[in-house]
């Protein structure tokens, strides 16, 4: 059965090739939209504001996921404008093109982070929370705010403010998994930090989930609604992998070596709930970290 046509940005991460599967799986044709010409496949150059959509001019839905990845190096004043770029021109160029296209798309899918709420303690947050004032959290309300123009054709907008998407395939996860093997692992910091975090399973069905759910809108949280500390993430991976868990980074190494991106992402706190999803009665498979993890690698 067909099911619509969706145009998707970031098709080669960790998320876009796992949800590009599940569409399809569901009826869902997928355009992968790429930064080169390949046969068979939607094409765009952002720097030259051009669009080669061959069977996806006209998709029901679109799907952003596309960004330079915030987690890959120090926060220099090139790597900012390249995180901000990355975003925001892609949005607005994808924004200014298709509120122009008839008849319009249904929806339009641009991802967000938690990032959005900055360092909030143990404050308990949900998607009428206010955004912080952290760098993440500028960057993320202003690729939120590049996105609002498409609700003047009358499309349906969803902002994905995501958690840690948990994964052995890549993402935070997959990086940390090194040290945690060779028993290196630890908490970061004071190990009170909380961790808002994703099952990549749970992500890509509750995208599903709001393309199909006509009545969800705006941000919307995707993050399990069981946060962590940082020190009992540390203790549950340690322990699924039979590895100790005694080697903590301190909160000084991390300013040392990740200066500005370790202060907002490895020590910032942010306790995020899933309040809308909830609401429309999603039901999380891996709402646990204990679920997640051993689904992920359990028995390696």
């Amino acid at each position: 059965m067909d099911k619509g046509k969706v145009l998707l940005t970031g098709s080669s991460g960790l998320v876009g090739t796992a949800l590009s599967e599940l569409l399809k799986s569901q009826g869902y044709q997928v355009g992968r939209l790429l930064r080169s010409d390949q046969p068979g496949e939607p094409y765009w150059d952002i720097k030259q504001h051009y669009f080669a959509l061959k069977d996806f001019e006209n998709p029901d839905v679109i799907i952003h996921l596309a960004g330079e990845n915030i987690g890959d190096g120090r926060w220099t004043k090139d790597k900012k404008k390249k995180l901000r770029d990355s975003r925001i021109l892609s949005t607005q160029l994808l924004v200014e093109h298709f509120k122009k296209v008839l008849p319009p798309p249904k929806l339009f899918i641009c991802a967000s982070a938690i990032g959005f709420y900055g360092n909030r303690g143990d404050q308990k947050l949900d998607e009428n929370s206010a955004a912080g004032a952290d760098f993440v959290s500028q960057l993320a309300l202003d690729w939120e705010e590049s996105s609002q123009g498409i609700k003047e054709a009358g499309t349906r907008l969803v902002n994905l403010r995501t958690g840690i998407v948990i994964s052995e395939k890549g993402g935070a996860l997959a990086k940390m998994l090194p040290a945690f093997k060779l028993g290196l692992g630890g908490k970061i910091g004071s190990g009170e930090q909380i961790m808002s975090w994703i099952d990549i399973n749970d992500m890509i069905r509750a995208i599903l989930f709001i393309i199909e759910n006509e009545n969800l809108q705006g941000p919307v949280n995707l993050v399990s609604p069981n946060p962590v500390t940082n020190q009992i993430f540390s203790q549950l991976l340690a322990k699924q992998l039979n590895r100790p868990c005694f080697f903590p980074l301190p909160e000084g190494m991390v300013k040392l070596l990740f200066a500005e991106m370790g202060k907002e992402l490895l020590l910032s706190s942010t306790r995020v709930n899933p309040k809308k999803l909830l609401d429309a009665d999603f039901v999380f498979k891996y709402a646990k970290l204990e679920e997640s993890f051993l689904q992920q690698f359990g028995g390696k």
